[in-house]
């Protein structure tokens, strides 16, 4: 038995923005499982902004991708042939490395089984999976924001953001938030609950920010870093904090490690910056999954996907990604 593989692969290492023909379409030849491994179809792939630094070369915790290898990503599917015992033909599993491509062979000890009755399987891409479990520790691990406090939230139409906006307000948070167009802070505001959205494109975020908290921000969850993180620094109160999520802004650039040149506001102003990785929250999980899960069954927590058809489609579908033109979670459906 051998399947034909179909995978993105990097094809040019991006200078600054990726473009369509940094990515190729390959195959790759698998063979039947050998003991102890797998073979999935992956049925549903997710598109991250983080996949971004596995396309420099830039060390850090993703690695570099070599040129002619298929990108990493977070990918849930089906066995189809299996020589585990612990994962039989039929089971769901989710993969954190086997992404960008609709078949991988892998052993069955590296990918988590996977239980639709939380709900829709793809659900453990966004909500019950590393979007939900960023969200939740930004909010809940990091900030833990009490009521009344005014918290602000960046890039709070993407699929982080969304759900950290809605987790604040559940915790009794008044939030300020921007995104990136004025449809975008509609539906921020008026679906996801925010209180007051900033469109960072056509508004000046510093003067917004000073109105809306004239006594300063006591908390602040940064998705974006660059400016926008220099920004929040001088905006929040004495004591504040700010959890440090991602820096989509400097992903692009030469060095996405780059720390804000107004750091000492932070000393001044006794200022907490805490940086934090999902994957410290992953033991917590279930838990963390069960509460995000029946606040959705509830009514109280929106998750919006936008989904893409098709494997071909992720290099466009990431580009858009990145440069803010998605909304929710964004999916690819193979």
């Amino acid at each position: 038995m051998t399947v034909q593989a179909r995978q993105i692969v990097l094809a040019r290492r991006p200078q600054g923005a990726p473009r369509i023909d940094d990515f190729a379409l390959g195959t790759a030849a698998l063979a039947a499982p050998a003991a102890g491994e797998v073979l999935v179809r992956n049925l549903w792939l997710s598109l991250d902004p983080y996949v971004r630094l596995a396309l420099s070369e830039q060390p850090g915790l993703h690695g570099t991708v070599p040129l002619g290898d298929p990108l990493p990503g977070m990918a849930v599917g089906e066995v189809i042939a299996s020589a585990s015992a612990e994962l039989p033909a039929g089971s769901f599993v989710l993969s954190r490395v086997h992404g960008w491509r609709d078949h991988y062979l892998a052993p069955a000890a590296e990918l988590q089984p996977l239980s639709t009755a939380a709900g829709p399987i793809e659900r453990y891409l966004g909500l019950y999976g590393l979007t939900g479990i960023t969200a939740w520790g930004g909010i809940y691990g990091v900030l833990k924001p009490q009521p009344g406090e005014t918290l602000f939230v960046n890039a709070a139409a993407g699929a982080v953001g969304m759900v950290a906006v809605q987790l604040a307000k559940r915790a009794g948070a008044r939030v300020i938030a921007s995104a990136g167009s004025d449809a975008k802070c509609s539906w921020v505001t008026g679906t996801l609950g925010a209180d007051h959205a900033i469109n960072y494109r056509r508004e000046d975020l510093a003067t917004c920010l000073a109105e809306l908290a004239p006594e300063g921000l006591a908390a602040a969850f940064d998705n974006v870093g660059g400016e926008q993180l220099e920004v929040m620094i001088d905006a929040m109160a004495p004591r504040g904090r700010i959890a440090l999520c991602g820096a989509i802004a400097l992903y692009d650039g030469e060095n996405y490690r780059a720390g804000p040149c107004n750091l000492f506001a932070a000393v001044e102003k006794h200022v907490s910056l805490t940086g934090f990785n999902a994957g410290f929250y992953f033991p917590q999980a279930p838990q963390i999954i069960a509460d995000l899960a029946a606040a959705e069954a509830e009514g109280a927590l929106v998750h919006e996907e936008t989904i893409i058809e098709g494997l071909e489609a992720m290099p466009q579908s990431f580009i858009d990604l990145l440069s803010g033109a998605s909304r929710g979670k964004l999916l690819i459906r193979v």
